[in-house]
């Protein structure tokens, strides 16, 4: 998801700069928001190999593809509003996906959720790809990035300038 300046309702949030040329970018499952822009940092700052992700499993998973068990299923996260099939067939497939680590509770392992490449995702299901690279963000990681979607990501205090009384 990307948010332009000045389309979120209310006050803007705190972002560290994008790239140049690039926008910031978030995902949002209700009720988190994920940093994406911070997560591509994240990973730039400590490298991993891309991992492969089967593509038609998460494209189905994702809506993406018509799901088994006829028209009436329903994916339960789907691709959002601004997806744009014909923008997702231009995508540049060795550009990897990144995968969140949302941990589990109750010590039960972290689950995987696609927070960026959608649209990749979508391209390689269309072409008949077994697998799309894929960088996977630590739970610690992904705690990093993560925010509470109603609160947005907390905000730095605000310094009061220092009060200097004149007396006459």
């Amino acid at each position: 998801m990307r948010t332009p300046a000045g389309r979120r309702g209310g006050s803007t949030l705190p972002r560290p700069p994008a790239p140049a040329g690039k926008p910031h970018q978030w995902f949002v499952l209700r009720p988190w928001l994920f940093d994406v822009t911070a997560a591509t940092g994240l990973l730039r700052a400590a490298p991993r190999p891309a991992q492969p992700l089967p593509v038609m499993p998460w494209a189905r998973a994702y809506g993406l593809l018509p799901a088994p068990g006829g028209p009436h299923a329903v994916s339960l996260i789907g691709p959002g509003p601004d997806f744009d099939p014909e923008y997702a067939m231009g995508t540049d497939l060795d550009e990897p996906v990144i995968i969140a680590s949302i941990p589990g509770s109750g010590g039960e392992p972290p689950v995987p959720l696609l927070i960026d490449g959608c649209h990749r995702l979508y391209k390689a299901a269309r072409l008949g790809r077994e697998h799309q690279p894929s960088l996977v963000l630590t739970a610690a990681e992904t705690l990093a990035i993560r925010h509470d979607a109603i609160l947005g990501p907390a905000r730095p205090p605000r310094r009061r300038p220092a009060r200097t009384e004149s007396r006459p």
